[in-house]
């Protein structure tokens, strides 16, 4: 099933940081004459030795840190920039991410149950096993990254695109999604077991197999994945097609 690009919805991209509230002391956020700075580049950077659970950071980059291993449960990360991190076995339990841009990220296991996600956007990053169940996105985008398999059980996806993303399984069983979309991805297995959607675009997902046919109500398929679902149609139903 080819993939088709969408344009009915797309999350927004965060390329720079300009007007976002609560932090005057950014650089660039104001207009003026000139060429500006990036505020990103602005951003104070963050040692890896200031890195704990339950922390609150603001408005800062945090760039180059192998954070294997370590405990950030409970931490917010606020209009930060954080790129080429290691992230194995890096425990982000109850963690939150709000008005920052991740990058370049790399973890064979990622522990992110129960995150917050909001106006986020993640690319260029590469984690073999996502654990982000009961976990809240809300306007993020996610792009050019490859992601193996991915739990999203039990979480709220709103206002979320994908672009350009491979998977090897998403689970997105008893998952709540609302304005979600995929743009030029693909997934060996995709899983929506008891998953809630509204507005789900699927048009953009080149998917191989299929768990959970009922999870496809409220979702939107191009013209060649429905072909490609008739057999599946038909076996869930019971029906014989042909002679």
């Amino acid at each position: 099933m080819p993939p088709r690009r969408s344009t009915r919805f797309r999350a927004p991209a965060l390329p720079e940081l300009a007007g976002l509230p609560g932090r005057a002391g950014l650089p660039g956020l104001a207009g003026g004459a000139g060429p500006a700075a990036s505020p990103l580049e602005q951003l104070e950077p963050l040692d890896a030795s200031e890195l704990g659970p339950g922390r609150h950071f603001d408005g800062a980059r945090i760039a180059q840190i192998d954070a294997t291993g370590l405990d950030l449960s409970g931490t917010t990360f606020s209009e930060c920039d954080i790129a080429s991190l290691i992230a194995d076995e890096t425990r982000l339990l109850g963690a939150r991410f709000v008005d920052s841009r991740l990058s370049q990220i790399t973890a064979p296991r990622l522990r992110a149950a129960r995150t917050t996600w909001r106006n986020v956007e993640l690319s260029s990053s590469r984690v073999g096993a996502l654990e982000a169940f009961d976990a809240e996105l809300a306007q993020v985008h996610i792009e050019g990254s490859k992601l193996g398999w991915v739990n999203f059980r039990a979480a709220q996806l709103r206002d979320v695109t994908f672009t350009g993303c491979r998977f090897d399984e998403l689970d997105l069983s008893g998952a709540t999604l609302t304005r979600v979309a995929f743009e030029h991805c693909s997934a060996q297995t995709l899983v929506l077991d008891q998953t809630r959607a509204q507005d789900l675009d699927l048009r953009g997902l080149d998917f191989a197999e299929l768990q959970g046919l009922d999870g496809l109500r409220g979702a939107r398929v191009s013209e060649e994945q429905g072909y490609d679902l008739l057999g599946v149609f038909a076996r869930h139903f019971g029906v014989t097609i042909g002679g």
